[in-house]
């Protein structure tokens, strides 16, 4: 039984067609970590970005003790993180409790004050990483920073 180049052809690329979707449903982007920043603080960039970087590593720090199977799936899935806005220190608080409620990793950053914030405030809420309905029911109503 002899096949045309043709025949051999198609059949690889429905092969390849195959693995690419099993593949990409596999790796589908279903976690995220959500950072939300408090607007009303009138940080810089760069002090948004160094809390931000704080919030990060503690919810990652957090996870990494109680589901590391959950974290590796959402690094495998390139870490995807959103960063939205509060306008106050109670929207802040809210959001914390209504993640803790669902099970929710958090992580509420507290600056040391040394800069452009009054020591003590809280300037960055690290929510996840987590499923993104789950995180979506806490946090799918804010705007993007």
């Amino acid at each position: 039984m002899t096949y045309s180049s043709q025949s051999l052809l198609a059949v690889g690329i429905g092969c390849l067609l195959i693995g690419y979707l099993f593949g990409s449903r596999k790796n589908k982007k279903n976690h995220v970590l959500v950072l939300v920043v408090r607007n009303d603080l009138g940080m810089g960039k760069g002090k948004v970005a160094a809390q931000c970087s704080h919030a990060t590593l503690g919810c990652y720090k957090k996870l990494k003790k109680i589901n590391s199977e959950l974290l590796e799936a959402w690094e495998i899935q390139g870490q995807p993180k959103v960063v939205l806005k509060v306008n106050s220190r109670e929207e802040l608080s809210l959001l914390e409790g209504k993640a803790k409620s669902l099970n929710l990793i958090t992580k509420i950053i507290s600056d040391a004050g040394r800069t452009q914030v009054e020591p003590g405030s809280q300037t960055v809420l690290g929510i996840g990483p987590g499923p993104v309905k789950l995180v979506n029911q806490v946090t799918g109503d804010l705007k993007l920073y």
